[in-house]
């Protein structure tokens, strides 16, 4: 399935094969189909104790654990699938005897490859790509309510959410993408997620997951000489890593909570074409 997923992409990759700690070994390399569960869990559990991700899946303990986890997983099992020319699933994975494959994904970063390529404002479709909220509301529904049967959860009622938070913070997120990364720099590589799995902490697979995007900025280049940015909406967790690869603050975005609680920033970010030399994989 590996050579499969890559063969979908006409944009060049470098080295699939890289160990990033002294003391763990590793894999980094592009995403499988079989994947998922994996992804699906580190995205949950790095993202669980963030106060947004609790304040937008309000029900979540009415809703069930299982609930939450499966839902989330047809979601990205979606975009894996129905947009594979627009996305780029990579992961980092760890040895795991204990499992068919003999490894487990403890990593995984996801790339919009999609705006790459310079098109007219009127082209532009700037969903959010979320783990806080999974995968945008509105492109879910369909694929959500198709796989009831398969999973027994009416995941299109999106019951564990609270609607009208939810909502409003997707619609807070599009916003800030066009606002201060579609409309100032057009073309660009956006980086939607990324997530580490709270047990593998430390090791340095942020940090990884962006220097493979930095080398993707070289093989990007369109027209020679013109190095597109990399940009994202870093959460106030991810700042300082970011900060650290020598991403610049374009501006601290904020969104006042619905129910009187005080406030949610953001901060848009990018990784210029000003910026020193990529590091290779």
């Amino acid at each position: 399935m590996r050579a499969v997923w890559s063969s979908l992409f006409s944009i060049p990759i470098s080295s699939a094969l890289s160990y990033v700690s002294s003391t763990v070994p590793s894999t980094f390399r592009n995403a499988t189909i079989d994947d998922i569960d994996d992804i699906t869990t580190v995205l949950v559990d790095a993202f669980k104790p963030s106060p947004v991700y609790k304040y937008i899946r309000q029900f979540a303990d009415k809703a069930g654990e299982e609930y939450t986890w499966t839902c989330q997983r047809n979601g990205y099992l979606a975009l894996f699938q129905q947009h594979a020319a627009d996305y780029r699933f990579q992961v980092i994975t760890v040895p795991e005897l204990t499992s068919a494959s003999r490894e487990k994904v403890v990593s995984v970063s996801v790339w919009d490859f999609s705006r790459t390529k310079h098109a007219r404002d009127d082209e532009l479709s700037w969903s959010s790509l979320s783990p806080l909220l999974g995968h945008s509301l509105s492109q879910t529904t369909h694929s959500t309510a198709k796989n009831r049967l398969v999973s027994g959860f009416n995941c299109s009622a999106h019951l564990d959410m609270n609607l009208t938070r939810a909502l409003h913070f997707q619609q807070f997120m599009e916003d800030a993408e066009r606002e201060y990364l579609a409309e100032p720099f057009g073309a660009q590589l956006y980086l939607g997620m990324l997530a580490t799995h709270p047990s593998w902490d430390g090791n340095g697979f942020a940090a990884q997951h962006l220097r493979w995007g930095k080398a993707q900025l070289e093989l990007l280049r369109n027209p020679p000489g013109h190095r597109l940015p990399m940009t994202l909406l870093a959460t106030p967790a991810g700042f300082p890593l970011y900060v650290d690869e020598g991403f610049k603050g374009l501006e601290n975005i904020t969104m006042e909570r619905l129910d009187g609680n005080g406030l949610f920033w953001h901060e848009a970010m990018s990784y210029g074409q000003l910026s020193g030399q990529a590091d290779e994989l």
